[in-house]
Order: structure tokens, then sequence, then C-alpha cells
């Protein structure tokens, strides 16, 4: 049904070019009257929308929702509990370890989004964002702006679409997690990330919604009267949008915020404690034989069709497929079955697909990875491919097959929407160079 309806629209889009040229226009238009913008400019997107049917919508978010669940859960117990020992397996700087240590003011996991690929109907999750999920804002605004083309509202009756925003369980979710009735939350991130309309869209739909909601950078805070503080103004709940690695680079300018995250002084959702079991090095644990008991199993079986088998990149013996290999040599000689990545990093950087380097770039890049330590190997996911309409420079249409990854977002396991990124390159990310689309359910 979902190719179904992404037929429909590209046939729509192709009887009349003019007019969809002009909705193209009128989308851009938008995204940046709406605040949708990344880097000061439009936010990247397509002119069509991600259609997902019903189904396979269900299978996605119960999916995601159970994968956070049991990575939570697992982050608790492996090791017996023994937290320096997972720190250990994750390879955590010591400048995390010391925010790590520190029990959370807040919950663990409250908040997330799931990166996955849907291909054949079949879903498959490649990474967990839990430090810091960016994309509400613009997927809830994406899709209102989207719901209003005429391309998309002329579909209805071949194709009812069911629209799912994140916002309203978001603002819910937050409220359950503060210690008062009416608590002033501070959306807090370093002022010049480039996803700050995300947050700017996100403190205007707060407020609609009566939550008195203000933007921090961490820097600009302070305590006063035993109460974290910024622009004068208490604090009760942190949304935290800044991610560990950003917010330590700036420690010794922001002491008020990391006062207050050691005292208790605030709420801070997520809490840092995130990390353990978002950390890319984490899948190593779900998937590795030497784990197998931290889970049942039924959830072994969950995990085998969810999860891409992922290892850490060192000198080892392991199994692959029920047979034993000996690591390093293994991942030289399957390339094209395998991706690298540095496991601290995020936005696609210094990801390596082996299917798009050659034999020795490949090399370097495991000899470079088992030498350094800090990286983990994943089996590569099939990536699904769909045409989408596309205008060049000057105006004129054609239709490209592209690179499509569905991202269902979590909060507290409430239905809420997604995100899909869109690309012509295997490393799909919209820092990346990628682009952004709303998510419809057929």
């Amino acid at each position: 049904m979902r190719n179904h309806a992404a037929q429909h629209f590209n046939d729509a889009v192709r009887r009349d070019p003019p007019a969809a040229r002009a909705q193209w226009q009128r989308l851009i238009e938008s995204f940046e009257s709406r605040g949708i913008t990344f880097g000061g400019t439009a936010m990247p997107t397509f002119l069509r929308p991600q259609f997902v049917d019903r189904d396979t919508w269900t299978t996605l978010t119960t999916g995601a929702t159970q994968l956070i669940r049991l990575s939570k859960r697992v982050a608790r117990t492996a090791f017996d509990g023994r937290l320096e020992d997972l720190l250990d397996f994750l390879g955590a700087p010591e400048s995390h370890r010391r925010l790590l240590r520190l029990e959370p003011p807040g919950p663990d996991v409250a908040l997330s989004r799931v990166d996955g690929f849907i291909a054949d109907e079949r879903v498959r999750f490649i990474e967990i964002n839990s430090d810091a999920p960016a994309g509400f804002g613009y997927a809830d605004r994406m899709t209102e702006v989207f719901a209003r083309l005429p391309l998309v509202t002329g579909m209805t009756t071949t194709d009812p679409l069911l629209v799912i925003g994140s916002i309203d369980a978001l603002v819910s979710n937050l409220r359950s997690h503060a210690r008062v009735p009416h608590p002033r939350v501070a959306i807090v991130d370093l002022k010049t990330v480039r996803t700050r309309p995300d947050q700017e869209i996100l403190r205007e739909e707060f407020e609609r919604r009566g939550l008195d909601t203000l933007l921090a950078d961490p820097r600009e805070m302070e305590i006063a009267k035993g109460r974290l503080a910024a622009n004068g103004q208490a604090i009760d709940l942190v949304y935290r949008r800044t991610v560990i690695s950003e917010v330590l680079a700036i420690e010794k300018d922001a002491p008020a915020f990391f006062e207050a995250y050691a005292k208790g002084l605030a709420v801070f959702v997520n809490s840092f404690r995130c990390y353990l079991s978002e950390d890319k090095a984490f899948f190593a644990i779900l998937t590795d034989e030497r784990f197998a008991s931290l889970l049942s199993e039924g959830e072994r079986a969950f995990v085998a069709t969810y999860v891409p088998w992922t290892r850490k990149v060192e000198d080892r013996r392991t199994e692959w497929r029920a047979r034993t290999i000996d690591l390093l040599p293994w991942i030289a000689e399957h390339r094209e079955a395998l991706v690298l990545k540095p496991t601290h990093g995020y936005g696609g950087d210094n990801v390596i697909v082996g299917s798009s380097v050659d034999d020795p770039r490949w090399s370097e890049a495991v000899q470079t990875a088992a030498t350094k330590g800090g990286w983990i190997v994943q089996e590569r996911v099939e990536i699904p491919e769909e045409e989408f309409p596309v205008f060049d420079a000057g105006g004129a249409l054609h239709f490209e097959s592209l690179k499509v990854n569905t991202n269902p977002f979590y909060v507290g396991g409430a239905e809420v929407g997604a995100v899909t990124r869109i690309s012509r390159d295997p490393v799909i990310n919209v820092s990346a160079g990628g682009g952004s689309v709303p998510t419809f359910v057929v």
C-alpha cells in the first residue's frame, strides 16, 4: 500500500508539472516562513512525503518502543549492574564518566528517536538516538505544511492519510516528570547550533499548550536562591537538547548547569545516563553471544529480527551466523557486507560504508579502527530506495531513486510520529547533505 500511495502521488506530479513546481515553491516558502530552517536556510526537503502503510507503521513503532525499553533495562543490568565495567566496554571517556556516575535527577530515557529502514516490509534499526534527540518540532510542523499541499489533499479519495504528531505527547511527558504542577521548562542547548529553529518551534508549541517555556544556553544559566535559573527565571525542568560531548566542551563556562545536575536542583530530561543505552557500542551488547544471558529467548529473537549484527572492532574470536570467526581478518575480507562507525560519533560523521569504498581504503579503515579503538563494525542493512520528484536549479522536473531512512520518535511509549530522511548517499543525514520529509500513515 505504501508504494501505491507513492505511485499515486508521483503520477499526479507527472500529470501537471507546472502545478507541482508551484507547490514546490510554495513548500520552500512555507518552510522559511514557518521556521523550518537548518543553518539559516529552509530545511532541505523533497516534494513528496514518505508514505507508510498502517501494518508496517505498527511494526516500526512497536519495534522501536520495545528496543528502547529493552535497552534501558539491559544498560542497568549488564555486568551485574557494575557501572564501571559497562563504561569500560563502551569506551566512555573520563569526562563522560564523571557525569554518568551521578544518579540522575530525571529519567534515563524518556525521549528518543530510533533510526531505521523499511525494506520489503521488513524493519531494521541501526541506531538509537537518546542523547538530546532532535526533530520533534521540525517533524510536526513539516507535517502541517505538507498536509495543506493540493497534491496531498487530493490523495484522500484513493489513499486516506493518518497524521500522527508528537508534540502533545512530548508536553504531557515533560509535565509527568516535573516536581510541581505547573513547571517552567528550559529547552537547553548551545545557542549557535543549526537546529535552534527546531527548538524555537517547540518553545512556541509548548507555550500554546500552556507549558511555561524558555530557551537557554547552558553558559547563561545560574544558581539563584538554591534553584537553577535562566534569564532571571527559576527552572523546574531542563529539556536537555545539548549532547554530552558538546556541553562538556564548555563545562568551565557553564558551572551552574553542571551544579544543578549534580545536586538535583532541576529535573533533567533526558538525564546523561541515556548515553549508556544509546552509545553505538551498546548494540554490540545486544547482539554479542557473550551477553546472551541478559536477554530472554523471546528478546533474543526480537533483537535478531530488528537489530543488525554489531561488534566492537578488536582482536578476538566471535560468532557470525552461528559460525566462529577471527574478527579482524573477517572484517577485512567482508567489506561489502559491513559498515564501520566511530562509537561516539553522530551526524553521520566518519561512517564508512564498505560497499562505497575500495579495498585499500577499507583495509586502512579497519587497521585504524583496530589500533585506535572506539569503533564498531555493523552488518550493512539494505537501504531501501523510492522514486521522488526532484526539481533542479532551473526548475526542471525529473524523478530520482533516492535512499530512504524512516525514524520513529519515542516519547515514553505514547503513539507519536516519525521523520524520514532522504539522500543520494548511503550515509543518510541532514547534517551530511540529506533532506527531511514528514511521514504519513496510509
